[in-house]
C-alpha cells in the first residue's frame, strides 16, 4: 500500500507538468485574412424628405467578401440584389413605388476583441453604389444612385474558419433619385442582415 501511495504522488506532478506543457504549447486560431459568403436581410425602406411614409418592406440577397489583413481592421465589398421604394399615405390615398437595385457597398470594418475569441462585435462605414434593375413601370426615377453606409453588429465563429455575421445597417442616398419634381428624393433604408462565410 505504501509503495502503490508512492507511486500517485510521484506520478501526480509528472501528470500536471505534461498537461501544462499541452496548454502552453497548443497551437493559437491562424487568422483568415480572406473570407467570402452569402448575406440576406430584411427592413424598411423610404424616400426623404417625407414624412407621410408608411412602412414599405425591403430586402436584400447576394454575396459578400471581407479581406482583414490585421486583427482589429478590414475592408469589405457586397454585391446585392436589393428590392426598395416608398409607401406614402395622404388622408385616405395611398401610393406605393418600388424599385430595385444592383447595390454594391464598400466598406471599412473594425472589429473588437481578439480574432481568437469567437464573439467579435463590428463597425463598418462606407459608400455605396446602386445601379437600377427595375423600377415597375414607376417611371421618373433614375437609374443610378449614391450614398452610404453604416452598420453596427457581430461575427460569431461558429467552428474553424466559418462565421455567422449579424449586422444592422442603415443607408442614406446622397443622389436625387426622381426626375419628375421640383424636390429632392433620396433613398433611405434600415435592415437587419444576417450571413454566414467562409475564411481562407
Amino acid at each position: 500500500m505504501k509503495k502503490l501511495i508512492l507511486l500517485f504522488v510521484m506520478a501526480g506532478p509528472a501528470c500536471f507538468a505534461q498537461n501544462h506543457n499541452d496548454i502552453v504549447t497548443e497551437k493559437p486560431v491562424e487568422q483568415s485574412k480572406f473570407s467570402i459568403g452569402v448575406q440576406g436581410g430584411y427592413g424598411h425602406s423610404f424616400i426623404e424628405p417625407y414624412s407621410n411614409y408608411k412602412w414599405m418592406s425591403s430586402w436584400n440577397a447576394g454575396i459578400t467578401a471581407i479581406y482583414a489583413p490585421g486583427a482589429h481592421w478590414g475592408a469589405g465589398i457586397d454585391v446585392l440584389y436589393s428590392g426598395e421604394g416608398v409607401k406614402l399615405k395622404s388622408g385616405d390615398y395611398e401610393n406605393m413605388s418600388q424599385v430595385d437595385y444592383l447595390r454594391i457597398p464598400l466598406k471599412a470594418i473594425y472589429f473588437f476583441r481578439k480574432y481568437e475569441d469567437d464573439f467579435r462585435p463590428k463597425v463598418s462605414l462606407g459608400p455605396t453604389l446602386g445601379f437600377k434593375v427595375d423600377d415597375y413601370g414607376n417611371k421618373g426615377f433614375t437609374s443610378f444612385d449614391f450614398g452610404a453606409n453604416a452598420s453596427l453588429g457581430f461575427n460569431y465563429r461558429l467552428m474553424r474558419a466559418v462565421w455567422l455575421n449579424v449586422d444592422v445597417s442603415y443607408y442614406q442616398g446622397f443622389l436625387d433619385v426622381y426626375d419628375l419634381n421640383d424636390v429632392n428624393d433620396h433613398n433611405g433604408n434600415v435592415r437587419l442582415n444576417v450571413g454566414l462565410c467562409l475564411g481562407f
